[in-house]
């Protein structure tokens, strides 16, 4: 066989990738318009219209709000955890701050390109409601991901001696307050500064605290 016709062989056929594209770009106006008008104010006709696509289209591939609302969380969870675990592989080597401060401005970077998403996850900290979608998908799922990262980045300070081992379990839950506090005030209260610049801030003031030196 030659390369060209091995090359053919990996080109998906026409409609399945038309497929995926009107998947993405529904699922990128799904994200805008459950941001904006919250879990149970978002109409599947409005993301239709955003989308670009006809209503009976959006039905073709998701059957019901739900089917899609829980398509947008776990495919924007998976996105969120593929690039911190990418953070964690390349950091590696690195000394435990610089890890620390790589880490914080990927996940800032994350929410700065899906503040929609960030709207969607601090929503769903304060619903009471049940889980969502076929797969019991919930938003603050995503939430758990980080966490589980933040704590194999935490154990890593640990071991490098850069974090004291005492009280080691309150590490991760005080880098995790800090940084839900930090998107919580962009989101709400947004400033002109890039968030990912203010990686350097935060990750110096977990490692040192708020104390005048």
């Amino acid at each position: 066989m030659n390369s060209n016709s091995s090359i053919r062989s990996k080109i998906l056929p026409l409609r399945v990738r038309l497929r995926e594209e009107t998947n993405k770009a529904i699922l990128q106006a799904a994200e805008q318009v459950f941001g904006s008008q919250g879990l149970g104010g978002a109409r599947m006709e409005d993301i239709a219209a955003r989308a670009g696509v006809a209503v009976g289209t959006l039905y073709n591939h998701f059957h019901d709000r739900d089917a899609l609302l829980s398509e947008l969380i776990v495919s924007r969870r998976h996105e969120l955890a593929r690039r911190l675990d990418e953070e964690l592989r390349r950091g590696e080597s690195a000394d435990f701050a610089r890890q620390l401060e790589g880490f914080v401005a990927a996940l800032l970077s994350h929410f700065e390109e899906h503040r929609p998403f960030l709207s969607i996850l601090l929503e769903s900290e304060h619903s009471r409601t049940a889980p969502v979608g076929a797969r019991g998908a919930r938003p603050n799922a995503a939430l758990v991901e980080v966490y589980k990262r933040v704590q194999q980045l935490l154990e890593r300070g640990i071991a490098a001696r850069a974090l004291r081992h005492d009280d080691a379990d309150l590490h991760s839950v005080f880098l995790m307050g800090l940084l839900r506090s930090v998107l919580a005030r962009e989101l709400y209260a947004p400033t002109q500064v890039p968030i990912a610049e203010r990686a350097p801030q935060i990750a110096a003031f977990f490692l040192r605290g708020a104390e005048r030196r």
